[in-house]
């Protein structure tokens, strides 16, 4: 249902998320963990087009989300 495919992003000269992918299957429950700093609100920010990466896809049902508006 939703792919995330080798996300980079920076702050700045920060890298904040380097190569992240995940598949997210429809009917299933998944969750994000991760110590403070991980990059768990980053990766939800790139999902959802709040933030730009500066290389990878973000693929929901099969429709590139990757450069439309939050």
């Amino acid at each position: 249902m939703l792919r995330v495919e080798q996300i980079i992003v920076n702050y700045g000269k920060v890298r904040a998320l380097n190569e992240v992918s995940l598949h997210v299957q429809e009917n299933k429950v998944h969750t994000i963990i991760g110590a403070n700093g991980a990059g768990k609100t980053t990766l939800l920010r790139t999902i959802s087009g709040i933030i730009r990466p500066l290389k990878g896809r973000i693929v929901f049902h099969e429709k590139d989300l990757t450069k439309l508006p939050p």
